[in-house]
């Protein structure tokens, strides 16, 4: 019995700390975005939450390299997936899915938590799972800004795991 109610507890620990890492790191989720019903509720919300695509905005490597001014990745690509300050300048994160759609990381929902709960954490483990083998696949840009706005480096760093496919070779 104590169990199930260990684990559950966990798994909403967990939900929650990932939850408040998530909005730390991403000064651009708006909490009054996170309660605005008309956004969370939308047709396009929910097939992001299940997809963990925005087909709408792709890769365009004309944009993500130096030189290019901030508005315009912004303006083509939307708001970043994570913006970080290091030592007085702006860096933006963008990921891509394999397809080349911009990855949107699932937010957390009531009905999650409820199915991690009823389910003895189940769901909720295997709900991150899949988080996790998308994020593994993932291209990420490391945009770094200079004070006029202008893009000064590009680190792009590819997720993919390229052993699978020598192992499947041999």
């Amino acid at each position: 019995m104590r169990l199930p109610l260990i684990l559950s507890t966990m798994a909403l620990a967990g939900c929650l700390a990932s939850r408040m890492r998530s909005m730390q790191s991403q000064g651009t989720d708006s909490s009054s975005s996170r309660f605005d019903p008309a956004q969370r509720l939308s047709p396009t919300a929910f097939e992001q939450n299940a997809t963990m695509k925005d087909s709408s905005v792709h890769e365009d490597p004309s944009l993500l390299k130096v030189g290019v001014r901030r508005d315009d990745v912004i303006a083509a690509l939307g708001t970043p997936n994570q913006i970080t300050h290091q030592g007085g300048q702006e860096q933006d994160v963008y990921e891509f899915n394999p397809d080349g759609s911009k990855f949107v990381k699932p937010k957390t929902y009531a009905r999650n938590i409820a199915a991690g709960v009823f389910t003895g954490g189940i769901a909720t483990v295997v709900h991150q799972a899949r988080i996790h083998h998308t994020e593994q696949q993932l291209t990420v840009y490391h945009l770094t800004y200079g004070p006029d706005g202008i893009v000064q480096s590009v680190q792009k760093e590819s997720r993919r795991d390229t052993t699978r496919d020598s192992d499947a070779q041999d």
